[in-house]
Parts: C-alpha cells; sequence; structure tokens
C-alpha cells in the first residue's frame, strides 16, 4: 500500500499556481533560448528544404522572406527547447502520481515524443521530397513552376504534422492492447477498414486531390499498421504472461492456506 503514496503532501490551489507559473516562465524563458539558434538554424534549415525539394523559389512579398523566417525560427526553437519543456511540464505532473502511474506515463510520454519527432525527420528527409518529385512529374513542357516559399513551408508543415501523428500509431495500438481494450486477433480482422481509414486520412492531410501523393504516403502508414499488429501481439503475449503468473501465485497462497 505504502507503494503507492504520492512522493508529496497535499498542496493548496495557490501552490499548484504558483508551481505552473514557474513551469510556464521556465518552458517559455527555453523557447526563446532556443528561438535564439533557431533564428541561426533558419536561413540553413531554408536552403537545404529548398534544395530537397523544387531547386528555386519565388517571393511575392516584400515581407514574406522575413515572416517565413520567423515562422521557422519559432518551430526550430520549440525543437530545440522541447526536452527542457518535457522535464518542466513533467516536474509538474508527477507529485500528483503515485508511482505505478509515474512508471506507464513517463516512458509513453517518452516514446510519444521521440515517435513523432521520428515521423516528422521522415517527412523532411523522404515524404517531402519524394511527394513533390512525383507531382512536378505531371508537368508538361510547356509549364514552368514558380512556387512560392510560404506555399512550400505549409506543405512540409503539414507533411511533417501528419506523419509526427501517423507515428504515434504503435502507442495507441499497445496502449489499447495493455488496457484489455484491443487484441491483436481484432486489429488483424479489421484490416480492410484499416486501409479505408488510411487512405481517407492521407486524402486529408495530403494537399490537392492528388492521388500519387495518397498512395505515396498510404503505403508506409499500412506498414505501420501491421507493424501496430506485431507489437500488439507482443503486449498481449506479456500480459497473458502475467496474468498466469497471478493466477499462479494465487493458487499457491491458497494452498498454503
Amino acid at each position: 500500500m505504502s507503494g503507492d503514496l504520492r512522493p508529496t503532501g497535499e498542496m493548496s490551489f495557490l501552490q499548484h499556481l504558483e508551481d505552473l507559473r514557474k513551469v510556464l516562465t521556465r518552458s517559455l524563458a527555453a523557447c526563446a533560448v532556443g528561438a535564439f539558434g533557431g533564428w541561426w538554424l533558419a536561413p540553413r534549415v531554408l536552403e537545404d528544404i529548398i534544395r530537397r525539394t523544387v531547386r528555386h523559389v519565388i517571393v511575392l512579398d516584400p515581407l514574406e522572406a522575413f515572416n517565413e523566417r520567423i515562422k521557422l525560427t519559432f518551430i526550430l526553437g520549440l525543437c530545440i527547447a522541447l526536452p527542457i519543456v518535457f522535464i518542466q511540464i513533467w516536474s509538474f505532473i508527477v507529485p500528483g502520481l503515485f508511482k505505478r502511474e509515474r512508471r506507464l506515463i513517463l516512458p509513453m510520454a517518452l516514446l510519444s515524443m521521440i515517435l513523432f519527432m521520428v515521423g516528422a525527420a521522415c517527412a523532411y528527409f523522404y515524404v517531402t521530397p519524394l511527394v513533390v518529385r512525383v507531382l512536378g512529374g505531371f508537368m508538361t513542357t510547356s509549364m514552368q513552376a514558380q512556387i512560392r516559399i510560404g506555399a512550400l513551408l505549409s506543405f512540409s508543415y503539414n507533411l511533417a504534422l501528419a506523419c509526427g501523428m501517423v507515428f504515434q500509431l504503435p502507442l495507441v495500438t499497445m496502449t489499447l492492447t495493455a488496457l484489455g481494450l484491443a487484441t491483436p486477433g481484432f486489429l488483424v480482422r479489421q484490416w480492410r477498414y484499416a486501409i479505408v481509414l488510411v487512405f481517407l486520412v492521407t486524402a486529408l492531410v495530403t494537399p490537392g486531390d492528388v492521388v500519387t501523393a495518397q498512395l505515396i504516403m498510404g503505403v508506409p502508414m499500412l506498414g505501420l499498421y501491421f507493424l501496430s499488429v506485431g507489437l500488439s501481439w507482443l503486449v498481449a503475449r506479456r500480459r497473458r504472461e502475467r496474468d498466469a503468473g497471478s493466477r499462479a501465485a494465487i493458487v499457491k497462497e491458497g494452498d498454503r492456506a
């Protein structure tokens, strides 16, 4: 019983507000420091995105280049400060959790953050350049691409966000399996619905009505779904082994009595 006691005593509402103020202040300070690094990295990242995708862009507004660099600066600053922000948020949440909850939530939160960053990185290095290259193949000799920097970056942000969210699928299926709300057999039987849902999601997150872009994102998403089924099977097997061990312990205790 004592193993589930919270590490701190009860705190007043004002104390919670004070802790929240400290967390927000430190997180904003970390983001501000990260923004300085983001400002330095922004032109290099811009050049790399352009080089990987369309080779050159156009600017139609005097403020467009400045505005896009500011947006990218804040995004990069948040990425740089993300570990510190995560630690601050965790330090605020952990006093109200039991030890068992901390053992569950911390790995899940870390895994979720890592999966999101991996998905965003996949979008940056692979998905966005590939989609742009495939879409460029539909141009004829009479067409000349003149892509605005704002449109290219918005396209990249959307794909990075979509891939980051899609990469949460293994974590979601593992969590549902661990809670007993889903089984590997159930997930396998729903493969037809999974295909429909995957291509519905790709239709929503890919700009325009381009079937090719949906296929480029949809096929890896299906692979991720079946990978999630395999991870769900591992979690279900471990859960069965734990339940069997618990039942054996109960029977042993009953025999002793």
